[in-house]
C-alpha cells in the first residue's frame, strides 16, 4: 500500500512511520516541521517527505495514496492557551478539510478498520 503519514516528524509519527514501512508499505511523510531542531537525540530523517502545513495539502498531493494516517496537529496545552484559534484551525478544520480532499482524491475510506470519521 502507498501510505501518507501526516505529522511523521512528531512524537508519535517519528515512531510509527518506520513501523509502517517495515510492514511492507510505501510510506511518504508530510510535516510542517514546526518543531525542527527540538528533537530528542539525533533526529530521524525520513524520505520521501513533503514539507507542508496540513492545511495546504491539495487533492493532487493525495492522488495515488491508498491510505492516509493523519497525526499532524498542534499537540500541547501551552500552544492552545496562546491562541485557541490556531488549534481549532489546524486540529479541527484542517483535519476535516484533509479528509474531504482525501475522499476527493480517491483515497479509500477506513470503513471496517475501526473508528472512522464521516465527512459530509
Amino acid at each position: 500500500m502507498k501510505v501518507l503519514v501526516t505529522g511523521h516528524h512528531g512524537y508519535i509519527g517519528s515512531v510509527l512511520t518506520p513501523l509502517v514501512a517495515e510492514a511492507g508499505h510505501e510510506v511518504t511523510g508530510l510535516d510542517s516541521y514546526l518543531y525542527r531542531g527540538c528533537d530528542l537525540g539525533t533526529p530521524a530523517v525520513w524520505e520521501p517527505a513533503v514539507e507542508r502545513d496540513v492545511r495546504e495539502v491539495t487533492v493532487e498531493d493525495l492522488a495515488g495514496f491508498d491510505a492516509v494516517i493523519h497525526l499532524a496537529a498542534l499537540s500541547n496545552d501551552p500552544i492552545g492557551d496562546l491562541n485557541a484559534d490556531w488549534t481549532y484551525d489546524i486540529n479541527l478544520d484542517g483535519s476535516v478539510e484533509l479528509a474531504r480532499r482525501a475522499r476527493e482524491a480517491g483515497v479509500p475510506s477506513a470503513r471496517g478498520c475501526g473508528p472512522s470519521m464521516r465527512v459530509s
